[in-house]
């Protein structure tokens, strides 16, 4: 009798709180299912394509095209079954899209790549409401973290040419879809990702433009495609190394250092720290993101000046967001006038075989290739990885005297067992002449889908490496595809040269003229600048293709070998300049001849 009135009372109470509070209001997205519609990349009406465009996944349609896709897997289906039952299940899933409440209302027409709250077109899961169009501008947008993604536009649905939407930290492309009331049309070149259902209204997908994804207009919706990849299957980013946060990010702080004036100070001299927690130079550490309130310190040293470069400010702070992949460069160079020195040079290109675990879980071996392309012999090698271990030399010593020679190539391997898409980063640091050089290159594996991930690089060579007073120098670039996807919206910039062109269109290296960094291109580019003092800067290239994006850098020093001040421990010249020094001689002159005046008139 107890129980029963206390579960009584207890079902009384939940009950007058349920009155009084209402049901319990969840903001959070869901991803229907598509039922039948899931295995098509491409569902409508009347499908138009004249050119070439390669589709994985079922095609269907009520009027064909008067050119086939290039089918890599699924099947072509006219207006009888099942692209019926394929056109009904997606308008139930586009019913149960609609049932979720907005968590942000974007306001009338919208540019998803800044706007509001999304100043850098940064989303993390959720439903994004817009009362007009929605589109995707030349910054792209980013979907960082795993979690279903909802863009609700009571409008059309636009990209610009060039555009990028990019998965990051975990988000799948089966997570992401777009409900526009009114017609979509993807621009030239853009990278896409997510399923679109369009009820009844037309979708148009520019030239070259990639798809991961499912494009399904209901009705009569005509859908018209020109040269494009389209695939249903599922891709996604990589979670940041530390597991299971989604809202994270990494941060890999590298160490450079410059003995041109005697020092011996080598990179363990300077110990690191992001906001006082100690960190490795070369090692990707996770962060928590989004922050504005990251600092990059180190244990410096007095006879060393110390110059931030990379992802960090001039006193080394930073800002992520979820997904961010950073790097800041801390360089220290011994004070004193400058030897005219020669640096060293080393450019680092990683592999990964294979490149796409689409069954699932399995192993990879990395190929790590480390080239000396400098003039001088490099040694005290380090290949410090961030997720592989050992990295183990497996060749290119040829006479055993563990340096790096000029024009040498060692090839380094490292295995692992992968269970999700990951991106794996490794640091190469060498020496020569007590100055280190370094070289960043990165990998990423898919798993779970049978996709090619970008992969991109990027070497820097200077047309000087010593400068005997200050001087020009010009940087050439020159930018490869060392993996089997294409990769659109290729870009390069060089954090202090200016004359680099950003987002490249037109390159003559662009051998069949598609705008896509093929694997069998270089695009060389140049940069020309005045340096006062010793420099180290970074470059920075990146493409996409499939959803993904790549990211490679080169560094490179230059020694100006002019007179430095020494340290004397006093402050710079500069806080008291040579006139003001003299105004004050004089004036003290001035004062004293005029004290021995009175002194004469008095007496």
């Amino acid at each position: 009798m107890k129980m029963t009135t206390s579960v009584s009372i207890a079902a009384f109470v939940f009950s007058l709180a349920f009155v009084l509070t209402g049901p319990p209001i969840t903001h959070a997205a869901t991803t229907p299912s598509l039922g039948a519609a899931g295995t098509y990349a491409i569902l409508g009406g009347t499908y138009t394509n004249t050119t070439v465009t390669t589709v994985t996944g079922d095609v269907g349609y009520t009027t064909g095209p008067a050119t086939a896709p290039t089918l890599l897997s699924g099947t072509i289906y006219g207006a009888g079954a099942p692209t019926p039952t394929a056109r009904t299940d997606a308008g139930t899933a586009l019913t149960a899209l609609g049932s979720n409440s907005c968590t942000e209302n974007l306001g009338a027409i919208v540019n998803l790549s800044s706007v509001g709250a999304h100043p850098t077109g940064a989303y993390t899961p959720g439903v994004y409401c817009s009362t007009g169009a929605m589109s995707i501008g030349t910054g792209g947008i980013t979907l960082s973290g795993a979690g279903t993604y909802i863009f609700r536009a009571d409008g059309a649905l636009t990209s610009v040419d060039n555009s990028v939407v990019t998965l990051a930290n975990g988000a799948s492309s089966c997570d992401v879809f777009w409900t526009p009331t009114a017609a979509t049309t993807l621009g030239a070149n853009t990278s896409f990702v997510g399923t679109v259902i369009d009820n009844a209204n037309a979708i148009t997908i520019g030239s070259l433009t990639s798809w991961i994804g499912r494009v399904l207009s209901l009705g009569a919706g005509t859908v018209t495609t020109n040269t494009n990849t389209i695939n249903s299957a599922c891709v996604a980013a990589a979670v940041a190394s530390s597991g299971s946060n989604p809202q994270q990010a990494t941060i890999n702080v590298v160490k450079t250092v410059i003995n041109d004036s005697g020092g011996t100070k080598t990179v363990t001299d300077f110990p690191l720290f992001v906001n006082g927690s100690p960190v490795i130079s070369g090692v990707t550490n996770t962060f928590p993101a989004p922050a504005a309130a990251y600092i990059v310190t180190e244990t410096g040293n007095a006879n060393y000046t110390q110059t931030f470069s990379g992802a960090c400010d001039s006193s080394g702070r930073l800002t992520l967001i979820p997904g961010d992949i950073k790097v800041c460069i801390v360089t220290n160079n011994d004070i004193g006038a400058p030897a005219p020195v020669v640096p060293p040079l080393i450019d680092l290109v990683k592999t990964a075989n294979p490149l796409a675990l689409p069954g699932g879980s399995g192993q990879v071996t990395y190929t790590y290739t480390l080239r000396n392309i400098g003039t001088v012999p490099v040694s005290n090698i380090t290949m410090v990885g961030d997720t592989c271990s050992p990295i183990v030399l497996a060749s290119g010593d040829t006479n055993a005297n563990s340096k790096l020679e000029v024009n040498e190539t060692w090839i380094y391997r490292c295995s692992t067992t992968l269970s999700a898409t990951h991106t794996n980063t490794v640091t190469a640091t060498g020496w020569a002449n007590g100055i280190s050089a370094i070289d960043i290159a990165s990998a990423t594996v898919i798993v779970g889908a049978p996709l090619a991930p970008p992969i991109i690089h990027v070497e820097k060579v200077p047309s000087v490496s010593t400068l005997s007073a200050p001087g020009a120098v010009t940087y050439r670039y020159i930018v490869s595809n060392p993996g089997t996807a294409a990769l659109n919206n290729v870009s390069i910039t060089d954090d202090k040269c200016t004359g680099l062109p950003g987002r490249v269109s037109g390159h003559p290296g662009d051998l069949n003229k598609n705008n896509l960094l093929e694997s069998n291109e270089s695009w060389v580019f140049s940069c020309k600048t005045n340096l006062t003092q010793t420099t180290t800067n970074i470059a920075t290239a990146s493409g996409s293709a499939n959803g993904l994006t790549a990211t490679d850098f080169a560094f490179a020093t230059v020694v100006v070998a002019s007179p430095k001040l020494p340290n004397t421990g006093l402050p710079p010249r500069t806080t008291t300049p040579w006139s003001a020094i003299l105004l004050a001689g004089i004036l003290g002159l001035i004062a004293t001849v005029w004290s021995v005046t009175l002194k004469k008139r008095t007496a």
